[in-house]
Parts: structure tokens; sequence; C-alpha cells
């Protein structure tokens, strides 16, 4: 019930065939329906699996135009380094309270630089339990 089971199982669906997914968890109940759906499509190229990336990359978008799927976007990415003082450079910040807040590091504390790893051409995210659910619901 996972992002690579219920692919296949769409993909199959797309060719008419019919489908049977067993998983005693559920459909994207474990790490395919909790992470952070980000996708490159250039980070692999120069090794073996770098094409291999470009088409999945692509295939997402396609995947998430034929299912309409909101949470589909284009964005840019940044690689920040902070200096881990926790202070900002005009001087201290307080973290928020709150128990489900502790222990977070925040990136505009001590930001030292940034570079850009990617934009809008090679950079996008979907909702992953979004993308499994969708995908299981056409198969």
């Amino acid at each position: 019930g996972g992002v690579i089971g219920v692919s296949i199982s769409y993909y199959l669906a797309l060719r008419g065939t019919p489908v049977i997914l067993v998983d005693r968890a559920g459909i994207a109940s474990c790490a395919s329906g909790k992470a952070g759906g980000f996708l490159a499509r250039d980070w692999n190229d120069g090794n073996p699996v770098g094409e291999l990336a470009r088409k999945s990359f692509d295939m997402h978008e396609e995947v998430a135009k034929q299912l309409g799927l909101p949470s589909y976007r284009r964005l840019r990415c940044l690689a920040v380094r902070v200096d881990g003082s926790g202070r900002k450079t005009d001087g201290p910040v307080s973290k928020p309270g709150g128990a489900k807040l502790k222990g977070l590091e925040w990136t505009d504390l001590g930001v030292e630089g940034s570079s850009l790893m990617g934009d809008e051409s090679t950079i996008a995210q979907v909702h992953p339990k979004e993308l499994v659910d969708a995908m299981w619901a056409y198969a």
C-alpha cells in the first residue's frame, strides 16, 4: 500500500488490468503517506540513476495533472547555512514556547548565508498521501 505498490497498480489500471493490493497497514499508512513529497529533477545528474530521476520528476507532474492534485506545485529551494548560535544577526531571539515546538531549530536564527539549490524548473512538491490515495482511487 505504499507509493511503489500503488504506482504499479495505477499504471496497470491504465492498461485495463484489474489489481488487488494487499497491505496489512493500509494505503499510504507509513512513510509513503508522511514524507515531504520533495522532487528534484537534476540532483542525480552524472550518476547511474540520473536519467531515471529526470523521468520520475516528469511523471510526477503528469500524474498530478491527470489526477487533478491540488498539492502539486513548482518551487524554489535554498540551502541555508546557520551558525548554531540561535541568534539573528541583529541580536538574540527567543524560540516560541509549547511542547510541540521543543527542540526545533529555526532557520531564521544565526543564518550565515544561502545558496540556490533549484528553481521552479527543477524543483517540485506534491503531498505524498494525496498522490497515493488518488492513484489508488483510480486503480
